[in-house]
Parts: C-alpha cells; sequence; structure tokens
C-alpha cells in the first residue's frame, strides 16, 4: 500500500505567545495542496476542531513551518476535490480520528501554565491527535517526541503583557481563531 508523508504545521508565535499548531496531510507527496487538521478558538472560550481543505501552507500570509512526523498508508487519507474551505465535518480514516480527540474547552485560569489535562490548547489537542494516531496504528511511535520536540514551554503564552507588548509586527502572527 503506497504511503504519504504528513507534517506537524507550526505557525511561531509573537514573544510571550505560543505557537499555532496543526497536522496538514497534503493530497500527494511533496504535494503544494491539502488538508489541515487542527482545533482553533482562545482559552477563555474554548476550541473546536477543524478541517481547512485545499489549504496551501505556502500561499498563506502567515510564516508557517512544516515538520514531517511520519507516513500514513494513504488508504487512511481523504483527498479532498475542490476549492479552498472549511469544514467541521471528518471524512477518512485520519479525520474520524481528530474528530475522537475532544477539543479544548474554556480554562477555568488562562494564566496558569498550559498542561495536558486542565489548561490545554492546539498544541495539546495536537499531541492527543499525534497519539491517537499512533495507537491506531498509522503512525509510527517516533512522531510522538518529533512534535513534543517542538512545544512551548508550559508557562510561554500564560501571562498579560505590558500595554503595547507584541504590537509590532503582529499582522504576521496567529489570530485568534488559528488561521
Amino acid at each position: 500500500m503506497p504511503t504519504r508523508t504528513i507534517y506537524l504545521i507550526r505557525y511561531p508565535g509573537a514573544r510571550n505567545q505560543r505557537a499555532h499548531f496543526g497536522i496538514w496531510v497534503p493530497y500527494a507527496e511533496e504535494g503544494v495542496k491539502g488538508t489541515k487538521v487542527h482545533v482553533v478558538g482562545m482559552p477563555m472560550a474554548g476550541f473546536r476542531l477543524e478541517f481547512n481543505r485545499s489549504y496551501e501552507p505556502t500561499a498563506s500570509a502567515r510564516r508557517s513551518e512544516r515538520i514531517p512526523i511520519g507516513s500514513v498508508s494513504t488508504q487512511h487519507i481523504y483527498d479532498y476535490q475542490g476549492s479552498p474551505t472549511i469544514d467541521h465535518t471528518p471524512v477518512g480514516d485520519l479525520e474520524r480520528t481528530a474528530a475522537e480527540v475532544a477539543p479544548p474547552r474554556a480554562s477555568k485560569d488562562i494564566f496558569a501554565p498550559v498542561n495536558d489535562t486542565t489548561n490545554r490548547r492546539c498544541q495539546e489537542w495536537t499531541m492527543d491527535y499525534v497519539r491517537k494516531l499512533v495507537a491506531k496504528q498509522y503512525l509510527d511511535a517516533s512522531a510522538i517526541d518529533v512534535v513534543h520536540s517542538k512545544r512551548d514551554a508550559p508557562h510561554v503564552g500564560t501571562r498579560l503583557n505590558p500595554v503595547g507588548a507584541g504590537q509590532k509586527g503582529s499582522n504576521d502572527q496567529e489570530n485568534s481563531t488559528g488561521e
């Protein structure tokens, strides 16, 4: 069965902001379009699962990096054919697996250090998603280490900044929707 490399897609945050994480599944090996699987929202309101179909990371104005995390059998991948769209309905094994991982709920204390249980955000959700892909044997266990190595320290992005801090260049940074 043919395989395809999938990627952690990481959008670095501004100073004192957490990076945004998602998984990017290209429609062809070394392709330019694919589906970005991620959660979007805000710590004080909670997050929701989103599938950005026909997404082209290199066409986005936002700076990102794609880190290969492993190869998946193409039988588990849904290759969307159509115009770019945002969807919330999972199709194919990888997306249905993403839907099995609960998006982070609203945090009771958004200033507490981020952790895997009570103060979760997109990075923690992505880790849980990758762990589930490994448990289903869609990915090798080494994917967990790759994604974990790119996480921010628990305290990053949990403190108030002085008025005006982080304003310079903020147009290039992640917005609350994680686009």
